[in-house]
């Protein structure tokens, strides 16, 4: 089954807020291995992109960088992006580590991106 909604929509759903992530990480699914790209990341779960044909509560691993494989179970799939929940949590130093090491840089930084100041004409 796969689910016909963005993910948007599961936002009000999710239990921690998410931080952006370009990391490419490898992936078991089944018995076929490749490589994904981590795009969103949370103690509980992550969004990734590259598989497809993924069906919900379907398992795969995760290989984090400095982690050990992590089971996770795909809880909204839509084309190439997929929804996953970890079986069990980040703990919250390695979830602390993952960000400072990876994220986009704003999230980084603790904050939204600034704008750039609007330039008035004289």
């Amino acid at each position: 089954m796969w689910l016909d909604t963005s993910s948007e929509e599961l936002d009000v759903k999710r239990r921690a807020s998410r931080v952006g992530i370009e990391l490419p990480v490898r992936c078991k699914h089944g018995a076929t291995r490749s490589t994904v790209m981590l795009k969103d990341l949370n103690p509980y779960g992550a969004r990734i992109e590259g598989l497809e044909k993924l069906r919900i509560d379907e398992p795969l691993y995760l290989m984090l960088p400095g982690l050990q494989p992590k089971l996770a179970f795909v809880v909204w799939s839509r084309d190439r992006v997929s929804g996953l929940e970890f079986e069990h949590r980040l703990h919250d130093a390695v979830f602390e580590r993952l960000v400072s090491e990876f994220a986009i840089r704003h999230y980084r930084e603790g904050h939204s991106p600034k704008q750039a100041p609007v330039r008035r004409a004289a």
